[in-house]
C-alpha cells in the first residue's frame, strides 16, 4: 500500500458548486458570480454601487456567457447563449469562440452546442 503523503486527491467543482461553497464559506447570501457579472452590465445593479466605468463591458458581457450554463456538462446552441445573455447570435459566437481557445468552453462534435470545458486531469 503506497504511503498516504504520496497519495493525490482531486476535486472537480462545478461554477454553482464553487459559489455554494464561497457564500457557505462568507456566512452570507451574497450574489454568486453569475449574478455579479450580470449586475454589472447593469447600470446599476440592485442594492449595491454603480458600476466603475473602468470596467470592461466587452469582457463582462464575455464572461456572462459562462453564467449560462447551470450543471456540469450541460449543453446549449448559440441561439440559446445570445437569448440568455440578452446579445446578438453573431456575438456570442464571437465571445464562444474566445472562450474556447482560453480553454474556458468546448464545443461537442456530435451536437455542435457549447458546455463548459471539463477540468484538466490532475497531474
Amino acid at each position: 500500500m503506497p504511503n498516504a503523503r504520496e497519495e493525490a486527491i482531486s476535486i472537480a467543482l462545478t461554477p454553482t458548486q464553487v459559489e455554494q461553497v464561497v457564500r457557505a464559506a462568507s456566512g452570507t447570501s451574497a450574489p454568486g458570480i453569475a449574478a455579479l457579472v450580470s449586475g454589472a452590465l447593469r447600470a446599476q445593479p440592485a442594492g449595491g454601487p454603480p458600476v466603475d466605468r473602468r470596467l470592461s463591458r466587452s469582457l463582462l458581457r464575455g464572461l456572462s456567457l459562462l453564467g449560462c450554463f447551470e450543471t456540469p456538462g450541460q449543453e446549449r446552441g448559440i441561439v440559446e447563449l445570445a437569448r440568455q445573455a440578452q446579445m446578438s447570435a453573431s456575438t456570442a459566437h464571437r465571445y464562444a469562440v474566445t472562450l474556447i481557445e482560453l480553454g474556458l468552453l468546448e464545443r461537442s462534435p456530435r451536437s455542435r452546442r457549447y458546455r463548459l470545458a471539463s477540468p484538466p486531469p490532475p497531474s
